[in-house]
């Protein structure tokens, strides 16, 4: 009984998109922190958390239609099972997202978000012939969805509500950009089977195992160094240190991503080092 509810409170978290809107609040709030301006900009760390949840729940029921060519893993028969109440919870996480962008609306304010908003959009909803979306193109949808991810929880924040300089900006963008991108390899890797039999050509199906390692690690070395340039030149040192040691954390668990198909290992751990560098900044910001 008690392990039926614990499962199902984590097939709620998430399927229901819960988590992942709290991770993508919480890297927000990550650059906001840095730049002190997170308690007055907290509706937009809410409204990035609860647009994640809703455009991750409308992406899992549209996956849906997108393996018929394939023995359907896992997660899916549990989305399928759940399809009722993830539809549900779309629609609710689409209703809050709207009410806080019209109390936050500004022309400005909408044109700033329509670049990144737009890739994010239609990486989840078809758009293109034959009904594919970004997410259908191969190796070029992770540089996507990480230049969509930095803008809005990176750039955004620190350049636009954080009035910071451009030069600071734009790189703390590109480091938040390859972060995305080094959480993102995993989840490719856990659907390269799916992904092949599709015919799509990611990273781990075009550059096989060993490259695929070695770009995780050169990924880990520029992250690092981009976190040091900014704490150093901008922030302070808690912000190296907490980029550092979540990216290296990332390399291990990028290796046994090989081994296992456990999507609470992907939407779960691996996703949630976001929330992870958020508690190592505040840590270390208590000591350093």
């Amino acid at each position: 009984m008690i392990d039926k509810l614990i499962r199902d409170t984590a097939n709620l978290l998430v399927y229901g998109g819960v988590f992942i809107g709290l991770c993508a609040a919480c890297i927000t709030a990550l650059t906001f922190e840095m730049a002190g301006r997170a308690l007055e900009n907290l509706s937009y760390c809410i409204l990035i958390g609860t647009a994640t949840a809703a455009l991750y729940s409308v992406h899992r029921v549209i996956s849906l239609t997108k393996t018929a060519h394939s023995n359907i893993p896992q997660r899916f028969l549990i989305i399928r099972k759940y399809l009722f109440h993830i539809r549900v919870y779309a629609v609710l996480w689409m209703l809050i997202s709207a009410w806080l962008f019209m109390t936050m609306f500004t022309i400005s304010f909408f044109l700033w978000l329509l670049p990144g908003g737009i890739i994010a959009f239609t990486y989840v909803v078809p758009f293109l012939s034959g009904g594919r979306r970004i997410r259908d193109l191969g190796w070029g949808k992770i540089l996507m969805i990480g230049w969509s991810w930095a803008w809005l929880t990176a750039f955004i924040p620190l350049y636009f509500f954080g009035k910071a300089s451009f030069q600071a900006a734009i790189m703390h963008g590109l480091e938040r950009m390859l972060f995305i991108i080094l959480l993102t390899i995993p989840f490719e890797i856990r659907d390269l089977h799916l992904d092949r039999s599709a015919g799509l050509l990611t990273i781990p199906e075009k550059l096989g195992v060993k490259k695929t390692k070695k770009i995780a690690l050169v990924l880990c070395f520029f992250i690092a160094l981009l976190g040091f340039i900014l704490s150093f030149h901008y922030f302070n040192p808690s912000y190296g240190i907490a980029v550092t040691i979540t990216s290296l954390l990332l390399i291990p668990l990028i290796k046994y991503s090989y081994s296992t198909d456990d999507d609470f290992y992907f939407a779960g751990l691996i996703d949630g080092m976001m929330i992870v560098m958020l508690w190592l900044y505040m840590g270390s910001s208590l000591i350093v």
